[in-house]
């Protein structure tokens, strides 16, 4: 349930390598939330991430953005060209570019 109010959006985020590392380590964090492994009666562990990977097939968040951007991206290809968002996303900016100088 929490994973689709997550996404929510996603297809429009500009994601960042740091955004898709967070991303990552929330999912894992929410998963070990179903509980450590029991060993010996009493001794618990903490799930590793590749335990979280055999158990969830479903585990990886950042592809799941990938694929909604590509789904969105092919929406707004296939959209008439009187619409706003195709008028965007065809446009070129013109101009200079501001702000200070690398």
């Amino acid at each position: 349930m929490v994973k689709p109010i997550v996404l929510f959006g996603s297809e429009t985020w500009a994601v960042t390598e740091k955004d898709m590392i967070r991303l990552g380590t929330w999912e894992r964090k929410m998963l070990r939330m179903y509980g450590p492994v029991v060993e010996q009666g009493c001794l618990w562990r903490i799930r590793t991430n590749q335990e979280l990977k055999e158990l969830y097939k479903d585990l990886d968040i950042i592809a799941d953005i990938k694929k909604e951007i590509l789904e969105w991206i092919g929406h707004v290809v296939r959209l008439d060209h009187r619409k706003t968002v195709k008028k965007i996303f065809e446009s070129k900016p013109k101009g200079s570019r501001r702000g200070r100088p690398r």
